[in-house]
């Protein structure tokens, strides 16, 4: 098995495991609800995925490097920094441990790949839809590492921040939405450049069920009292489509390059379902966003703890 397989299955598998076991609590709490535990897969996926995409830097360097814009100096140990970045953050976010850190230094990096990589390829090519695809998903990637440190570390700013990321969540959503129905021939979930897979059924009417509940879902997200059960399926969503869709390319792939790709859009959706458990878990935490309807476990990190209840509990 090559090191461009090995290392982002390896990671992802591993880290996924730790964060399943440290919010174990969480996920099986006896007064915890179907929505409560699905928002705490938020960080779990996130960490999984991104330990993932750190085995891919740091076992394919030479072709990632070719994404460093060509004005940024040293692009291969950019890279290096990069894939050890991610791996750094996910053992973070899956063990509790430094997530005040870890968190909003994880969006900070997920903002400048928008800013130095997707935006200015954009700007370059504004009529082809695919290049638009990737600044809203990187970007919902960056929203939701600083949903994560809002929720954790700062309740107060959690008002301010809920509008932004409610109104964020609520046209990717619906974005993505209405790139399923203009081009069903695509993979569903979040949206590429790749057919949907052969052995699929009905490829196309599942891309257009899809697209129909994102435009619904996304629409929902933009009013306050709708917008974390909207949020939370979305990620559902792209979760069933992560397990039912994806993960058995892992196994029906043949070769390297296949593998990788099979990786690639596991991870890719993974993170996407996780993106917006995180959002929802900080749209529920703001009045601005939208109350949470159940009370929400306690999360520490370092001996800190902030617990959010819901607007219902009394408490």
């Amino acid at each position: 098995m090559p090191a461009t397989v090995f290392l982002p299955a390896t990671f992802g598998l591993i880290v996924l495991a730790i964060g399943l076991w440290t919010y174990r609590r969480d996920l099986f709490a006896f007064d915890a609800t179907g929505d409560t535990r699905l928002r705490s897969l938020g960080p779990v996926f996130i960490a999984s995925a991104i330990a993932t995409f750190s085995g891919e830097h740091l076992s394919a360097v030479h072709d990632l490097a070719q994404m460093v814009p060509k004005w940024f100096p040293l692009p291969i140990p950019t890279t290096y920094v990069v894939g050890v970045c991610l791996l750094a953050a996910g053992v973070s976010i899956a063990t509790k441990r430094g997530v005040e850190w870890s968190a909003p230094l994880l969006g900070l990096l997920f903002a400048l790949f928008v800013l130095l990589i997707y935006a200015p390829s954009a700007a370059r090519h504004p009529r082809l839809h695919l290049v638009w695809i990737f600044p809203f998903r990187e970007g919902t990637f960056a929203v939701a590492g600083f949903s994560l440190f809002v929720f954790a570390t700062r309740p107060a700013w959690s008002d301010g921040f809920a509008r932004f990321a409610r109104f964020w969540a609520a046209f990717v959503i619906a974005f993505y939405g209405v790139l399923h129905l203009l081009y069903p021939a695509f993979a569903p979930g979040v949206p590429s450049e790749v057919k949907t897979a052969a052995w699929v059924p009905f490829p196309q009417a599942v891309a257009y069920v899809t697209g129909v509940i994102l435009v619904v879902l996304g629409m929902a997200a933009s009013f306050r009292k709708t917008a974390v059960p909207a949020i939370t399926s979305a990620g559902a969503l792209m979760t069933v489509a992560t397990v039912v869709l994806y993960v058995p390319n892992l196994f029906l792939a043949t070769g390297p390059a296949q593998e990788i790709t099979a990786i690639n859009f596991v991870a890719d959706t993974l993170l996407f379902a996780g993106a917006m458990f995180a959002i929802a878990t900080a749209v529920g935490a703001g009045r601005g966003g939208g109350a949470l309807t159940d009370s929400t476990r306690p999360l520490r990190f370092k001996g800190k703890s902030f617990e959010l209840q819901s607007q219902f509990s009394g408490e």
